[in-house]
């Protein structure tokens, strides 16, 4: 980890991400001093798990992977972290270490609250607790609604919810704008709990029903409404 001073940036960072309406505002001085722009190199621990951490995270900018460990001592992908984000709020709050590991999956930047010198002020920040209470529910929901997809829908069902989720809004030669799936399968087989072969199999039975087709840089989504059809299927 390499720490960056820059006041410039920094104020910038806080601007763009409103980083102020997360504090109570006579207590976000005392915290600025203690905030400071972090650099990740790719490859790099944020967190290991049953580690003590020492700052909390506010992602800007990369790509940040979230991950456990099973009993088998292989990593289960639970998360990609590709915008805006806190990390390090469930272990705030845990007794034990984290039970995660967080790494940089290329070069990224967060900011980095210093928990040395402001967790005292953070369990005694009515407005910070709030916000933090409510990112936790969020995240709760959106565990919860995993498990039970991974566990009573189809791949089909999931891979479309997912689909969905991930692909990003891009120009096709056109200039028209279309919806890009562009992420890679051994992750996307990991976040959804299956074997990259099957994953495979189920792509190629959405392309021959000509829901999506390959392009040069992912998978192009050509029948969004049947792809939200299947997708909303999890809900039935």
């Amino acid at each position: 980890m390499e720490f960056i001073e820059d006041e410039k940036k920094m104020g910038y960072y806080v601007d763009k991400f409103n980083l102020r309406n997360y504090f109570r505002e006579d207590f976000f001085s005392q915290y600025q001093k203690y905030m400071t722009i972090a650099r990740f190199s790719k490859g790099e621990y944020l967190y290991r798990q049953k580690e003590n951490i020492q700052y909390l995270y506010f992602f800007i900018e990369g790509k940040i992977k979230v991950s456990s460990v099973l009993s088998n001592g292989k990593r289960q992908a639970l998360y990609y972290y590709k915008k805006f984000g806190i990390l390090g709020d469930l272990e705030l709050f845990n007794r034990s270490n984290p039970y995660t590991i967080i790494q940089a999956e290329k070069d990224s930047y967060c900011i980095a609250l210093s928990l040395a010198y402001t967790k005292h002020l953070l369990y005694n920040d009515p407005v910070f607790l709030r916000n933090m209470a409510e990112l936790l529910a969020e995240k709760l929901y959106h565990s919860s609604s995993n498990f039970s997809l991974n566990i009573y829908c189809s791949l089909e069902n999931r891979l479309c919810a997912y689909l969905i989720s991930s692909a990003e809004k891009k120009r096709d030669e056109t200039g028209a704008e279309t919806l890009v799936f562009q992420e890679k399968l051994s992750e996307t087989a990991e976040i959804l709990g299956t074997s990259y072969r099957h994953l495979h199999r189920t792509l190629k039975y959405l392309k021959e029903e000509e829901l999506i087709e390959k392009c040069s840089n992912g998978y192009r989504i050509i029948n969004l409404e049947a792809i939200k059809q299947l997708s909303s299927e999890q809900f039935i």
